[in-house]
């Protein structure tokens, strides 16, 4: 009967699988912009003092990829300024009930039980901005819980994440 062990990994299998999660979207877009005059982009730009993080390059690199999709152009002097912003949260959880002590159905309440643990979350925001307005016309950002141990970020992950939330942007170049 070696079916019945290898019907049980792959049902592990499967299980885990269905567990893996997906980053959670959320975009919003100023109902009242004039979308036809935007053509061009750019990445705002850094600070003199700081450079380009592997990850950041990874970013451009995707978000450039979308906007090209939609017709835009990459230009010194552009009409959108591109503006990137990541963070990392550890958040704090808490579960518990009451403590029960006894066997056999002679127990008793004994208190309260707690499990406390901590997770990070990850945050990626997007923000593209009218560059003459200096006003932001559309923000995409997506959140996803980080693995315990990860220290630096799947660049598979990432481009996944700026394709879903530019699956949200509303326009195309010139339209």
């Amino acid at each position: 009967m070696r079916l019945m062990p290898a019907l049980a990994i792959s049902g592990v299998v499967l299980a885990l699988a269905g567990c893996a999660s997906k980053p959670q979207i959320h975009s919003d877009y100023d109902k009242a912009v004039n979308s036809s005059q935007y053509r061009t982009y750019t990445f705002a730009e850094k600070t003199p003092q700081s450079y380009l993080t592997l990850t950041e390059q990874s970013l451009r690199t995707d978000i450039s990829q979308q906007l090209t999709n939609r017709g835009y152009r990459k230009a010194n002097n552009a009409d959108l300024l591109v503006y990137i912003s990541t963070k990392k949260v550890e958040q704090e959880h808490v579960e518990g009930g009451p403590a029960v002590i006894g066997w056999g159905g002679y127990g008793g309440w004994a208190g309260y039980d707690q499990n406390v643990w901590t997770t990070e979350e990850g945050t990626l925001t997007v923000d593209v901005v009218d560059s003459k307005k200096k006003q932001l016309i559309w923000r995409g950002t997506a959140s996803e819980a980080i693995p315990a141990g990860e220290q630096s970020l799947d660049p598979m992950k990432l481009n996944d994440a700026v394709t879903q939330m530019f699956s949200h942007y509303p326009w195309k170049a010139g339209q």
